[in-house]
């Protein structure tokens, strides 16, 4: 079986009207990415981002009537940018000829299903890329996985809030973690963090579908962006134990003052920083 792949840009007043007439032409799946190439920043907290400009894409079956689906697209006046064949393929396992196994600090690899790497005292997490955010190839989750490297975890209870693919609460229970829990509010995330988790023997993390954190721990580190990490403040401020560790990724260079001020009973310990985004951490100062 194949697939063919039609391309079109659109106003964002006409995006969700493009969208609708993809599925109502039978599209398997929809694909929305910025038409102008303009940077796309983050947007406010509860807020859906849509650009200018919207480029969307969407997948049809062979067994389709390509001319009809074309018709339909020039008839309700959107203009075709592009068209492509797409023969079968084991789509799942494609990524694997452009991810290779990468390093964060000294021992902590991420590596594709099926790799290794040449070190014994490599600690490995196999993950391979799916629904839910987090490989460790951007910025924020990079920062992350560093600072779990260099920390000692031993024996350490940590939540990883806003677990994505589940990557960080994988790394830090192979680094020596115990009573891991992730969170997340998606249960594409949770459901990707179990089977991964699965993967990498560490199925005692528990995974849980929620919007805020639960219980309290010696490490929390929450890997989301600076308006969620503002508003839910006090929430991931009371989830640290006395003494504890908060680190908080996900932040613009720009933001830091604003999200600092949101946690400023906790003291600041150091910060790193990658491509313009920052990592904090942050130090519970109660002592009971």
């Amino acid at each position: 079986m194949s697939w063919f792949n039609v391309t079109v840009e659109t106003k964002k007043q006409r995006s969700i009207e493009l969208e609708d007439l993809f599925w109502f032409l039978g599209a398997l799946s929809v694909t929305i990415a910025d038409g102008s190439d303009d940077p796309l920043y983050e947007p406010g907290y509860g807020e859906t981002p849509i650009w200018p400009t919207v480029r969307m894409s969407a997948l049809f079956s062979d067994e389709l009537d390509i001319v009809r689906i074309n018709e339909k697209i020039l008839t309700n006046g959107f203009s075709l940018v592009g068209y492509e064949n797409l023969l079968d393929r084991v789509w799942e396992r494609e990524w694997l000829k452009y991810f290779e196994p990468t390093q964060f600090g000294r021992r902590l690899w991420i590596c594709p299903n099926g790799m290794n790497v040449s070190d014994d005292d490599a600690v490995i997490v196999n993950l391979d890329p799916g629904l839910a955010f987090g490989t460790g190839s951007h910025s924020t989750t990079r920062l992350c996985l560093e600072w779990l490297s260099e920390a000692n975890l031993r024996e350490s209870s940590l939540l990883d809030f806003g677990c994505g693919s589940g990557v960080l609460a994988i790394a830090a229970y192979l680094l020596g973690a115990r009573n891991v829990v992730a969170i997340d509010n998606d249960p594409q995330a949770i459901a990707a963090t179990e089977e991964n988790a699965k993967k990498n023997k560490a199925s005692d993390i528990s995974a849980l579908l929620g919007h805020k954190p639960l219980g309290r721990f010696d490490i929390v580190i929450a890997n989301i962006l600076s308006e969620p990490l503002i508003a839910l403040s006090e929430p991931l401020k009371r989830s640290v134990l006395p003494r504890g560790s908060l680190v908080l990724s996900g932040i613009m260079e720009s933001q830091r003052k604003s999200v600092l001020q949101a946690y400023k009973s906790f003291e600041v310990c150091n910060s790193c920083t990658n491509d313009g985004w920052e990592l904090v951490h942050l130090k519970n100062p109660t002592r009971e």
